[in-house]
């Protein structure tokens, strides 16, 4: 069986934090999702050093491996607008490769949820790119509702599905 647990990542995690992210990087190319850019536009580790120094990241272990990670803000401004403190905010999902259909996932939104809860928030929202039907799927599967969209300025610029679930 399975044995999954979470944890806070460290700076010791930056090197796996990098392989994931961009390892998850690749799958979205390979199905034609750009939101986290083009080719060669993967995540650095000096990039990763400042996000996990900076922000909520947290490491997903499969039976003691590194297998996802994740990031939790207490806002997201650029895309939901000012909000009164009622969610906390999931980015950067990602599964590493060899490790998709595991659960891995809705464990880890599981475990935001819980977080979110713990603060005293209602809703666990993210985003995700409009076109990628299967994920939109795949989220709303899991109970997240589409709560408005969000287009990146300028000519081109991505149409983002804002999506939102109570954490009870």
């Amino acid at each position: 069986m399975d044995s999954k647990s979470i944890r806070r990542a460290t700076a010791e995690d930056v090197l796996v934090l990098t392989r994931i992210r961009n390892e998850a990087h690749t799958w979205k190319l390979a199905h034609r999702d750009y939101a986290w850019g083009k080719e060669g536009d993967g995540v650095s580790e000096r990039w990763m050093r400042n996000t996990v120094a900076q922000k909520e990241v947290y490491v997903v272990e499969l039976d003691g491996t590194p297998a996802g990670m994740f990031s939790l803000d207490l806002d997201d401004e650029r895309r939901w607008g000012p909000q009164e403190p009622i969610a906390a905010y999931v980015h950067g999902l990602s599964v590493r490769t060899g490790f998709n259909g595991r659960g891995l996932g809705g464990f880890m939104l599981d475990c935001c949820a819980s977080k979110v809860r713990g603060l005293n928030r209602r809703y666990v929202r993210l985003d995700c790119a409009a076109h990628n039907a299967k994920l939109c799927a795949w989220y709303e599967s899991l109970g997240f509702i589409r709560a408005g969209l969000w287009q990146e300025p300028g000519p081109g610029g991505y149409v983002w599905s804002l999506y939102e679930k109570p954490a009870h």
